[in-house]
């Protein structure tokens, strides 16, 4: 696993002419031994060429000025965060309500020292329990992250590819279907 990540660092200096000349020099004796390497420096350079000759994409005309155009109003935007910020404000103070009234409430049952202390433990137990879930759960992700890469990178390949065809669904949701008559005759 070393000698591959050492050559394929090399490579990539390579590709950016950025690799001195006793290291290209190493390189090209290793890709002149080794047949795996020597595939993947191939691969590099067809993928790197393929960029090199890819046009550069410009904007549409009056891109900026269209795009400007479909922004909601600021207006509408300020009355949009006012709302989401008393949701916000509401959210927090219910509960807290919510909490002073049952405390209030049940304060007498709650002031038996058996009850107080059985729920304690219960609260120590579940939170012990709980974090030895986590941690066994994060433990087996970073097992798991560590053996395949490879995974990991699908995952992330496959999460793009989902917002990628989200994006154009919305969009084409979002354009107006034209309407068809038929002609009964």
């Amino acid at each position: 696993m070393e000698h591959e990540e050492r050559y394929y660092l090399m490579m990539m200096g390579a590709l950016d002419d950025e690799l001195p000349d006793a290291d290209r020099e190493e390189l090209t004796a290793h890709l002149d031994g080794c047949a795996d390497c020597r595939r993947e420096w191939q691969a590099l350079l067809a993928i790197d060429t393929l960029f090199r000759q890819t046009p550069l994409l410009m904007p549409a005309v009056n891109f900026a000025e269209r795009t400007l155009a479909l922004l909601p109003s600021s207006r509408l935007r300020v009355r949009a965060l006012s709302a989401v910020y008393l949701i916000l404000l509401a959210s927090g103070i219910v509960p807290l309500l919510l909490a002073l009234f049952l405390v209030a409430r049940y304060a007498p049952i709650l002031q038996q020292p058996a009850l107080v202390e059985r729920v304690v433990t219960t609260l120590v137990n579940v939170g012990r329990v709980a974090a030895t879930v986590v941690g066994a759960l994060l433990a087996g992700a970073g097992r798991f992250v560590a053996e395949q890469p490879a995974v990991v990178g699908l995952m992330i390949l496959l999460a793009g590819f989902v917002l990628l065809w989200g994006g154009v669904l919305q969009r084409l949701l979002a354009q107006p279907a034209p309407i068809r008559v038929r002609n009964r005759g």
